[in-house]
């Protein structure tokens, strides 16, 4: 799902000269990259300043190590700006700090940084951002230190690495190996030690050494032992691939009033029903006019999480959250839900992100029940979680 076509940004937009698009060399190929994983941008000094300085918003815990490209012909492509790039293998990871399902190899990513960097491997973490707010560059630092990410990251706002990748897929990990050979590529999590693998032949290929430790396990929906189940699908709240009860999404921006059907049984799994004054954009849904507001969505899963956002302009919002009829219990609350007075339980938005809100939930059919407190309040997506 990509919710987000992201704005031009013209400073993204380097012009400089290159060859050859990043298409996977054939093995047997000398490659007229000599040592690079990509190519060199074979400029004078001051060029490669400028472009470093034009590079440098979107890149965070690195200087810039390449930048997108464009030559005469209007073909795009990937440059290196840095010299720390000749003889290394790049591992490039498309991910968003808002998707569920990218958020799992962080830990895996960071350890592979700790074990092969020192061996020729360089990890840039590529957020390909599915809403407008994930572009921002404030809004990318605070999530790479709320997370502990402490490998490189490029923002690509405009999606330009996207597309010279054809990419489609949150998360997909990429090995480039030196000469500029793609020797691995893999979509989701699931395959993380295939993705090692091949990390140690590239490394091994160039240096002879032999790693004796055993693989990195990978995440929990990949291990041995964990049932996962057919889970609901991940539900977005915006009117463009959203699923709304009666009376339906207003495309226009207009405020709606809702009501909740009364018999749980009219209610369908997967669809949202809300009651009171709503308004729906292109990839949210948001409060509007006064409280009361309430939203109601049967799902089969168990763990939930949701992207939502303060009021804009806001420096907090709270939601009330109940499941199955009563307050979350304890033992099922996600990361950032809390008990709040009277035994309710609370999630507090402090900033557009992905928050956990249900966790360890016996797998079957359930209701949540968001009760937003302030107007303006934003719901961008649902994700759910079929593993134990």
């Amino acid at each position: 799902m990509r919710n987000y076509r992201a704005v031009s940004s013209s400073l993204r937009s380097v012009l400089l000269p290159f060859f050859m698009l990043l298409l996977a060399v054939p093995a047997a190929a000398q490659s007229p990259w000599g040592d690079w994983p990509f190519p060199d941008a074979g400029l004078d000094g001051e060029s490669i300043d400028k472009a470093r300085i034009q590079s440098a918003p979107f890149w965070f815990n690195s200087r810039p190590l390449f930048t997108v490209a464009e030559d005469p012909g209007g073909q795009k492509g990937i440059v290196s700006l840095d010299a720390s790039l000749k003889g290394k293998a790049v591992l490039i990871h498309f991910w968003d700090y808002t998707n569920a399902h990218t958020l799992e190899m962080i830990p895996i990513l960071s350890a592979w940084r700790t074990r092969y960097g020192k061996d020729g491997l360089v990890i840039v973490g590529v957020q390909a951002p599915q809403f407008p707010f994930a572009a921002l560059p404030r809004n990318v630092a605070a999530a790479i230190r709320r997370l502990g990410v402490d490998y490189p990251v490029y923002l690509d706002s405009d999606f330009l690495v996207w597309r010279i990748f054809s990419n489609r897929h949150w998360p997909r990990s990429i090995l480039v190996a030196p000469g500029g050979q793609v020797v691995d590529d893999s979509v989701g999590s699931n395959d993380s030690q295939a993705t090692e693998t091949a990390i140690r032949l590239t490394i091994g290929k160039r240096t002879g050494k032999v790693y004796r430790e055993p693989l990195l396990p990978p995440p929990q929906s990949g291990r041995a032992g964990t049932t996962c189940h057919k889970r609901s699908p991940d539900l977005p709240c915006g009117f463009e691939q959203g699923r709304l009860g009666s009376p339906g999404y207003k495309k226009d921006g207009t405020v709606t009033a809702y009501t909740v059907p009364a018999h749980a049984e009219v209610r369908q799994d997967g669809v949202m029903y809300p009651a009171g004054a709503w308004r729906a954009t292109r990839e949210a849904l948001l409060t509007a006019g006064s409280s009361p507001w309430e939203l109601r969505l049967r799902f089969e899963a168990v763990a939930l999480a949701l992207v939502a956002s303060p009021p804009e302009g806001a420096n907090g919002a709270e939601v009330v959250v109940t499941l199955d009829g009563a307050p979350v219990p304890a033992a099922l609350r996600g990361a950032d839900l809390r008990e709040g007075p009277g035994g309710q339980t609370l999630l507090a938005l402090d900033s557009p992100r992905l928050y956990r809100v249900i966790g360890n939930a016996p797998f079957g059919k359930h209701e949540i029940v968001l009760t937003p407190r302030q107007a303006g309040t934003r719901l961008y997506v649902f994700y759910f979680d079929g593993c134990e």
